[in-house]
């Protein structure tokens, strides 16, 4: 039998146990990890990131492409929000399967909501089947809706990635499944056993995308269930893949996550984008191709990996706008009618870094421009805000950089005052005077 029969299988009788309340949520997954300096995640790849700045807190084989199933839709769900947002695709707009999605969504070995040939559905209840059912069929309708043609929506997907400057995926069809399973719209020139496959670092900069423009997404992400169609004859439950969400059978009261997106197929095993914000702060995890023998296994395995990124890292102000850089503080400026000039950071920066981290701990190192001369004159005129150095800040042990490809930070050290320089007779005078100083 097919890994998505199995997968049903046990979602449906977590369903029933929690239904019957058999489980309690605090001890099905596993346990929070303590503070530590390293963790082992059981998985082909895994990351976690600061949502806000992109920065690295924990990297397995982050770099390997691998399988992602269907952690696709959250790229073809960021262009059905797009759309929305220009005003190209309405939540009220219906739409209506052709004969390829409407045989897709037939197949129960898939993760679907069934659909009818003549059937129409809103965009609205196709969204929420794609992300909280994972069903195919309604990505793949809705990639109509937005682009015509499951063609045209896959070269939507891969230039909507260039745009990200991600630029190592390979993306065959809208939803992460294997082409195989495709009766219907393959992608020109893609063979039967093609599948989709990013990094796990791709991965969690689409979702740092999605969540940036689209934070309304965890509104739905967060559903642990949902009928679609209710009411209907074609009724259909959606308990959501996400076993983390709150009542759910891996969920933790510690960790209150309320996305993203799963993925399962043959080659890609078990794997999870997750999110969770605590304490002010949210961080992206993602797990791919979860080990072990547990069907909570890719849950099991973000929980410690949440838990070792909240618990073993910090945030901590580095630099204070208007702070004094050593060396590149005083300035001189002898043909200016201001000869003094001070100047400063131009922003804080507050870091993600290791807890153990102190202030010994930090290396800001200065690069001072090239209108910058000797003993740290400058030429007038010189403006306010003119920048007389540049600062990269670098901690101690931390070689894991931003997911974004950075590896540092960087400011600037920006004079406070600027000056115009002085006229003839000032620096006449001015000469005169140091000449005179100097015989005596």
């Amino acid at each position: 039998m097919s890994k998505k029969f199995w997968r049903h299988l046990a979602t449906l009788a977590a369903a029933v146990l929690l239904g019957f309340g058999g489980i309690a949520t605090t001890s099905a997954a596993a346990p929070v990890a303590a503070a530590e300096t390293s963790v082992a995640i059981n998985a082909k790849a895994a990351l976690a990131i600061d949502e806000a700045s992109g920065k690295v807190l924990y990297a397995k084989n982050a770099d390997t492409p691998l399988p992602i199933a269907s952690m696709t839709k959250m790229i073809s769900i960021y262009l059905v929000l797009q759309a929305i947002k220009n005003g190209d695709l309405k939540w009220t707009d219906t739409l209506t399967p052709d004969s390829g999605i409407y045989k897709i969504s037939q197949d129960t070995s898939l993760s679907n909501v069934p659909l009818r040939a003549d059937g129409k559905y809103t965009v609205k209840e196709l969204y929420q089947a794609s992300l909280i059912y994972s069903a195919n069929a309604a990505m793949m309708l809705l990639g109509n809706g937005v682009a015509g043609t499951q063609v045209k929506f896959v070269d939507m997907m891969r230039d909507q990635l260039k745009k990200w400057r991600i630029n190592d995926a390979t993306i065959v069809n809208a939803t992460g499944l294997t082409n195989n399973a495709l009766t219907a719209d393959r992608y020109p020139g893609t063979g039967e056993n093609d599948q989709n496959t990013m990094t796990a670092k791709d991965l969690a900069q689409v979702a740092q995308h999605l969540l940036k423009d689209f934070p309304e997404v965890l509104d739905t992400t967060s559903i642990p269930t949902m009928t679609f169609r209710a009411g209907t004859s074609d009724a259909t439950r959606m308990d959501s893949f996400d076993w983390m969400l709150k009542g759910l059978i891996s969920a933790r009261t510690e960790l209150p996550v309320d996305g993203l997106k799963t993925g399962t197929t043959d080659a890609a095993g078990d794997c999870f984008t997750g999110t969770v914000k605590k304490d002010g702060h949210r961080i992206i995890t993602v797990v791919m191709h979860a080990n072990g023998s547990k069907t909570t296994r890719r849950f099991d395995e973000t929980t410690k990996l949440m838990s070792y990124a909240l618990n073993n890292w910090k945030q901590m102000t580095v630099l204070k706008k208007g702070q004094a850089i050593k060396g590149a503080t005083d300035f001189t400026v002898p043909k200016g009618n201001t000869t003094s000039l001070k100047a400063a950071a131009d922003k804080t920066i507050t870091l993600w870094v290791p807890k153990s981290t102190t202030a010994q701990d930090i290396t800001i190192a200065t690069k001072k421009t090239a209108i910058v001369g000797k003993k740290n004159e400058l030429e007038a005129p010189v403006k306010k805000g003119t920048t007389v150095a540049g600062l990269t800040i670098t901690v101690k042990g931390d070689t894991l950089g931003y997911v974004n490809g950075g590896k540092t930070e960087t400011a600037s050290v920006k004079l406070a005052h600027g000056t115009a320089k002085a006229n003839f007779f000032v620096l006449l005078f001015r000469g005169i005077g140091d000449f005179f100083s100097n015989l005596f």
